[in-house]
């Protein structure tokens, strides 16, 4: 092979692996990066910047470099390993180098702010500098292919469409495929492996040659309808501010746009792993789609006009989307969600045909802008790989500049609503001043509408109200906005269903309820937050993952022993909505020992050095943005900032989660916490775990019961409390070895397979808890009645038994079940309440 040159076709392939690996490791680090920095906006721009400022910088010195040494073929050989090389490196350090300098510095009793800024600086090199390599390989492969000027610009388009549609499948593999069958280290080794490759193939073969070394071509614009002639000395040419400009406008707009879109589709759509991938994925399938039709239409001709012709277009497209955007829910989501039970239309049809209708037509035209931009530019096939450069790197300017004006400014000042609006304007002024410095070509009718358009918009984002971007369900019932307000982490809004003041009130931060109205629900997160009291800890310093509208936080603030609770909240502003539930959470937001801060619970805890006597987690569902918050190494790093008999304790789902991924959690959580428990709540559990021995003096549960605070929404019997005790830790530990730990590099729950929406994973996963019920007496000691014991532990069952009928649709058997429990266990309150409460059809 050393003695043969690789054809066009295997060199496409190349730029296609190249592709593919990019949107691999980029997946793959902010992933692993959001674990230590957070899962905040904020820290995600501040991630997306140092990667597309590292991509950007390489395409344009390599780009240069190559053109300038006329070493194509080798310095593509290098950079492809390279790249390899440093993603690897990259990895290590990224998923296990930050956390060991995060946990170095929390034991050195350094502010977690402190921490922070060291660290951050850290982790922006490590993307920056691998990215810098891969951001030479486009320009540098495009200098090899591209051999004469016969049909350049057509061939620069074709070979960004190769590089484009690598990326959509790369993203939709790693989302879809790669993390959950190979976890996320193989996925790495994937893309480290699609490096190394090319790197091989290309040392193995020999360099190519000029199909027509001889010609030389006069240093004029490619695929221009007119002779255009340069400007003064040193004065940029007309191409030369259309590309350059117009690139910049279109990387600006088009991924501050991204931003602005993923944060409404969340309080559109169900938020999984899968459905931003797929909206990812859509997004680059667009760009693929834009360059592929410029490369097939390249014989017509194109001048310095033509881009801002394209901004002007693209911004009435992004004006379009925008009327699209805003009725979503009774344009596409009612009419195609019938059946609420079709997960796969909610998660990956409507928001594909959303996205097509929305983002596919804007990034199809900033995909037929890149290689109009580099047409542009370019002189001839010689001067390749330092055009292209430098249009990557007047784009990847713009693409960082966008996201951080919609995460900082725009989202909290005008709302992610009327900043789409925003940036259309931005592309009709750029249109406007890129005509105005064109003098060859007659713009007046371009700069007329332009000039309209923009005070059109202008007007508009004046004078016009919030646009509220709302969860379906308010769209959908009716129901009333009592607050809307939207920040940098995220939109929440409380209403009230029809029915006038005394209705039911409902409050959701972005498409997640922040709280369940049913009775189970209210039980569950209230025992979340009693139960470690009740099982004998001392707890002065609490920290809560998770505010919501503080139910949680409020029944732990009802022990008086404990003395300062930290909330870390990723919405921060949520607590202001806790007044709406004084009823439910006793006013908890004007407690003195509460403070709120704002952040990523995770991120939290690997920063601090603080110890915690409980440490307590009511997330949301690890299929919908929690899923770090159930894995070892976030449990460990939990146990890490516990005192001595501190205790964790933490919301578990029965629902969404198949029976293999359920009894994972809690065997991962028993395998940091040895002394774990699962407490049941009706349909959703508690895990309790302690750093120490777990043995509950019965007669000692009683009286703390007995002294604590009254709560007409908490039954709190010791007997009846003692019965939902289901798993003990010699129970757990008899899990079949089948059953796999939740880890960061295997996170199955969150990656999770489309069988784990089928509601008869929430049956199953409550019988298996009825059926496996270990000896309350294995954690009670000192039971003064022990035939009571059984007789609410029997009542238990009967009712577990009976919800379990009720979930396959057959309530009468439910009311059967309560029955028998009351025979059974007559001194138990709840018994006659909850047939109050289901015979009314609740």
């Amino acid at each position: 092979m050393k003695n043969r040159t690789l054809s066009t076709t295997t060199l496409l392939l190349l730029v296609f692996f190249a592709g593919c690996s990019f949107l691999i490791y980029e997946v793959s680090y902010f992933r692993l990066l959001a674990l230590s920095l957070g899962a905040t906006v904020k820290a995600s721009t501040l991630v997306l910047a140092a990667y597309m400022a590292g991509f950007g910088a390489g395409a344009w010195i390599w780009g240069r470099l190559a053109d300038k040494r006329k070493s194509h073929h080798r310095l593509l050989m290098l950079l492809f390993t390279f790249s390899g090389i440093l993603g690897l490196l990259g990895y290590l350090m990224i998923s296990d180098g930050i956390p060991a300098i995060y946990e170095v510095l929390a034991a050195s009793g350094m502010p977690v702010q402190t921490a922070d800024r060291l660290i951050t600086p850290l982790s922006l090199a490590l993307l920056f500098v691998p990215a810098f390599f891969m951001g030479g390989i486009l320009p540098v492969a495009s200098g090899l292919i591209i051999r004469s000027d016969q049909g350049l610009a057509g061939s620069i388009g074709k070979i960004y469409a190769w590089e484009t549609i690598g990326s959509a499948v790369g993203g939709l593999a790693t989302g879809f495929v790669l993390i959950r069958a190979l976890g996320q280290q193989n996925t790495v080794i994937a893309a480290i492996t699609l490096n190394l490759l090319p790197a091989l193939i290309l040392l193995l073969s020999r360099p190519q040659t000029d199909q027509n070394p001889a010609a030389t071509i006069p240093e004029k614009p490619l695929r221009s309808g007119k002779q255009e002639s340069k400007n003064e000395a040193g004065k940029l040419t007309a191409n030369n501010i259309a590309a350059l400009a117009g690139t910049f406008i279109l990387g600006f707009a088009v991924i501050g746009l991204q931003v602005v879109w993923f944060r409404i589709f969340k309080i559109y759509m169900t938020n999984t792993s899968y459905t931003f991938s797929l909206i990812a994925s859509i997004v680059i399938l667009g760009l693929f789609a834009g360059s592929r039709y410029f490369a097939a239409s390249s014989k017509k001709p194109v001048t310095s006009l033509s881009m801002p012709v394209l901004l002007l277009i693209t911004a009435a497209v992004v004006v379009a989307g925008a009327g699209i955007l805003i009725r979503i829910p009774e344009l596409i989501m009612f009419p195609l969600a019938g059946d609420q039970d079709a997960y796969f239309m909610r998660i990956i049809v409507i928001p594909a045909i959303s996205a097509l209708l929305v983002i596919l037509p804007v990034t199809f035209l900033s995909g037929y802008g890149f290689p109009l931009a580099c047409s542009l530019i370019t002189k001839n096939h010689h001067d390749v790989s330092n055009s292209m450069g430098r249009i990557l790197l007047f784009n990847t300017l713009g693409s960082i500049t966008g996201p951080a004006i919609a995460a900082f400014l725009l989202i909290p000042l005008l709302g992610a609503g009327r900043s789409v609006v925003f940036y259309a304007l931005i592309l009709l002024i750029a249109a406007l001043l890129i005509s105005l410095k064109i003098r060859q070509f007659k713009t007046g009718r371009l700069k007329a509408i332009a000039i309209s358009g923009s005070l059109i918009l202008l007007i508009f984002l004046i004078v016009s109200p919030e646009l509220k971007i709302l969860p379906p369900s308010f769209t959908r019932f009716d129901r009333e906005i009592i607050e809307y307000r939207e920040s940098v982490e995220g939109t929440w809004v409380v209403g009230r269903e029809p029915g006038g003041k005394g209705a039911a009130l409902s409050t959701y931060v972005n498409n997640s309820a922040v709280i369940g109205s049913s009775y189970d629900a209210i039980k569950v997160v209230k025992m979340v937050g009693h139960l470690p009291f009740y099982a004998g800890l001392k707890g002065k310093d609490v920290l809560v993952v998770g505010f919501g509208i503080g139910v949680t936080t409020s029944a732990i603030a009802s022990h008086p022993e404990v003395e300062r609770i930290d909330c870390i909240e990723l919405v921060a502003g949520l607590k202001d909505a806790a007044h709406y539930y004084s009823g439910l959470n006793n006013n908890i937001q004007k407690d003195k020992r509460l403070k709120v801060i704002a952040g990523d619970g995770r991120h939290y805890l690997q920063a601090t050095g603080k110890k915690y006597d409980l440490i307590s987690s009511d997330p949301t569902h690890p299929i919908l943005g929690s899923g770090s918050l159930y894995t070892k190494e976030y449990f460990e790093l939990c146990r890490s900032r516990l005192n001595p008999g501190g205790m964790v304790s933490q919301y578990l789902p029965l629902h969404k989660l198949l029976p293999e991924d359920f009894q994972g959690i809690i065997k991962t959580f028993h395998n940091v916490f040895p002394q774990s428990t699962v407490w049941l709540g009706h349909n959703h559990a508690v895990l309790l775990g302690v750093n120490g021995q777990l043995s509950i003096d019965f007669n000692q549960w009683s009286a703390r019961i007995a002294t604590s605070a009254k709560d007409p929404y908490f039954y709190n019997n010791p007997y009846h409390l003692a019965a939902c005790l289901v798993l003990d830790h010699t129970a757990i530990s008899r899990f079949p070895s089948s059953v796999q730990l939740n880890t960061d590099n295997f996170p199955s729950p969150e990656f999770f397979s489309f069988s784990s929406f089928d509601s008869r994973n929430l049956t199953q996963n409550l019988m298996f808890l009825n059926q496996n019920r270990c000896e309350t007496s294995r954690i009670f000691t000192d039971i003064p009645d022990q035939e009571m014991m059984q007789r609410f532990t029997e009542g238990n069952r009967l009712l577990t038994e009976g919800i379990g009928y009720d979930l396959s649709g057959d309530r009468r058997n439910l009311i059967k079940k309560l029955r028998e429990a009351i025979s059974v266990n007559p001194e138990n309150e709840e018994y006659p309440f909850l047939i109050r409460f289901y015979g009314s059809g609740r």
